[in-house]
């Protein structure tokens, strides 16, 4: 499988996210739904461009990641998760969601900031959660055949991305 590396690290990504999603917005269908289709695009991607070409068009065509696109608090939500999550699959990027909005998105503060106070996580240096740990060292161990079964079940995500039609704060 080409690009099999990105794809295993994006599919653990993505698990992530959602794992974080359910921790923190458990009661939340709105958000639980939202970040089902997280980064779905760069596995198919991945498929048929090289890492530079698929983070390009992923970090341009994705709300939940700083660029022009008009921005709906469930982006907000799905960018602090994406922030909180790089702590837990890239080893040389160590800072939770709090310390990331401080070192790289202090302009985002007013919009960032009572999210992180709505999932508890407005401090620096929080420690990790051991449990989303665990998920992410059992992840290490993905497949092909898990990767391939993760493409058929989403497929659908690629062909219906509604934006919610209100933004609920």
């Amino acid at each position: 499988m080409k690009n099999f590396e990105h794809i295993k690290y994006t599919y653990k990504h993505r698990k992530i996210v959602m794992r974080l999603a359910e921790k923190y917005f458990k009661d939340n269908n709105e958000v639980l739904e939202q970040v089902k289709s997280h980064d779905i695009d760069k596995l198919y991607l991945y498929l048929f461009y090289e890492k530079k070409t698929v983070s390009r068009i992923h970090r341009e065509q994705s709300s939940h990641h700083e660029n022009e696109l008009e921005k709906t608090y469930l982006d907000y939500v799905e960018m602090v998760l994406d922030w909180e999550s790089a702590r837990y699959t890239k080893p040389d990027k160590p800072l939770n969601a709090y310390d990331t909005l401080v070192k790289f998105y202090p302009g985002m503060t007013d919009v960032i900031l009572p999210i992180l106070q709505e999932m508890k996580i407005d401090k620096p240096g929080l420690p990790m959660d051991q449990d989303i740990l665990k998920l992410a060292e059992e992840l290490d161990t993905v497949s092909e055949e898990d990767i391939i079964k993760e493409l058929k079940d989403n497929i659908d995500l690629m062909t219906s991305k509604e934006k919610p039609k209100t933004y609920k704060k």
